[in-house]
């Protein structure tokens, strides 16, 4: 099974970070409309399912 630590858009949380915790970190998926560049964040834990949009690097 795939999850989210293996998936090129999970970023962990960096240990000097005040709300560090093992196996926390963030999905950032970069996203484009008429006005731009955006992207999109939610918390995850590295052991997570992947969800449908898995990338591997």
């Amino acid at each position: 099974m795939t999850t989210c630590k293996n998936c090129s858009f999970y970023f962990a949380v960096p240990e000097n970070a005040g709300d560090f915790e093992a196996g926390k970190g963030d999905c950032v998926i970069e996203k484009e409309d008429a006005k731009g560049k955006y992207w999109l964040s939610k918390p995850t834990r590295n052991d997570s399912p992947s969800c449908k949009a898995f990338k591997t690097a």
